[in-house]
């Protein structure tokens, strides 16, 4: 939400944007794509340093009350989160053809300002958000060795309707 959309890795089709505001030395954060109608997950490649952690979300929900007027207190965002995690119906990862389990992570703190970019992926009003809160099922990976590696991941909630994940080749490096 706080990256344009222009060079935001959600909407990214190829692995161009993979490297756009990477949060820190330690952890590479690996992009899904927004949840919708669309079965078609994008087949993304690209370069990472050996010496970094890798991070994603298999299928991750998330709320706040710009994109959703209605929700007018915490709870309210709250509310909404834990209905969208309950309706989750697909969660699953392979990383070299090796099925990892996901863990379900809330956002810390449960609560948090959400700084939505002007021209952002969702196409909503840009601005601070607050209340924003978001809960999902994510993988975190020690790194990999030097070389090739797949991660394949999807989600699905609202009982089938989204859909959400990624195609990988990394090329570690």
């Amino acid at each position: 939400m706080s990256t344009p959309k222009t060079i935001n890795p959600v909407l990214d089709a190829t692995g161009e944007f993979a490297s756009v505001n990477q949060p820190c030395e330690f952890v590479w954060f690996l992009a899904g794509k927004l949840g919708d109608g669309q079965i078609n997950i994008p087949k993304r490649s690209c370069r990472i340093p050996k010496s970094r952690s890798i991070l994603f979300p298999v299928i991750n929900c998330e709320a706040n009350c710009i994109e959703y007027p209605e929700l007018t207190t915490e709870l309210d965002v709250l509310d909404k989160v834990s209905r969208d995690e309950d309706t989750i119906i697909l969660k699953e990862c392979i990383v070299d053809s090796k099925q990892i389990p996901a863990q379900r992570i809330k956002s810390d703190p449960i609560i948090f300002d959400l700084t939505i970019a002007k021209e952002n992926a969702c196409e909503i009003a840009g601005g601070k958000s607050i209340p924003a809160a978001a809960d999902g099922y994510w993988v975190f990976l020690k790194p990999l060795k030097c070389g090739i590696h797949s991660i394949e991941f999807r989600g699905s909630c609202e009982n089938g309707r989204l859909f959400s994940g990624a195609n990988y080749v990394l090329h570690v490096e």
